[in-house]
């Protein structure tokens, strides 16, 4: 991550450039060149030496899972549920958006292949979390959930997860 951070991706460049392009009403798609149609090409082929299900294990939940069910509200595929207290994928729906990986406020789960910077969670600033579980349709899951799990040492719903929850 600090690596990234430390590139000059001259950004205030570039969005004068997409402003200069809105501004002048330009519309257009960059060409493909080769090297985009070989890359296209080698994706293709190690995606099809992949097992059809590889994706559905790519997350897991740690021993540092404290049961808020916070993953299982924003998993728009109800592919992850909370199961006496403790986070437990379901196989065969993973959209794999990683929504759970980023919204667990533990962060107790992670990816199962190694992670450059596995303490590393993105937020978009602009979305709050409870955004999110209302556009999933489980706002009222999660409070009743909320009623019905005892809190265990550790669980941060007293804290900054239910302040995001609220929108903020």
């Amino acid at each position: 991550m600090e690596e990234e951070k430390r590139k000059d991706k001259n950004v205030e460049g570039q969005l004068a450039e997409i402003l200069a392009d809105l501004k002048a009403g330009k519309h257009e798609i960059s060409p493909v060149t080769d090297a985009d149609r070989a890359a296209h090409r080698q994706f293709l082929q190690l995606a099809g030496q992949q097992p059809a299900d590889a994706w559905q294990h790519l997350i897991r939940a740690s021993d540092r899972c404290v049961g808020c069910g916070v993953c299982e509200q924003v998993c728009p595929s109800g592919s992850i549920h909370v199961e006496n207290r403790r986070a437990v994928q379901v196989p065969g729906r993973c959209q794999t958006c990683l929504a759970c990986v980023h919204a667990c406020p533990a962060k107790a789960i992670g990816l199962t292949v190694p992670e450059k910077n596995p303490q590393a969670r993105y937020r978009n600033p602009h979305v709050a979390l409870g955004e999110i579980i209302r556009a999933n349709g489980r706002q009222g899951d999660f409070v009743h959930h909320l009623k019905q799990t005892p809190r265990r040492p550790g669980c941060m719903l007293g804290t900054g997860c239910s302040n995001r929850l609220r929108g903020a």
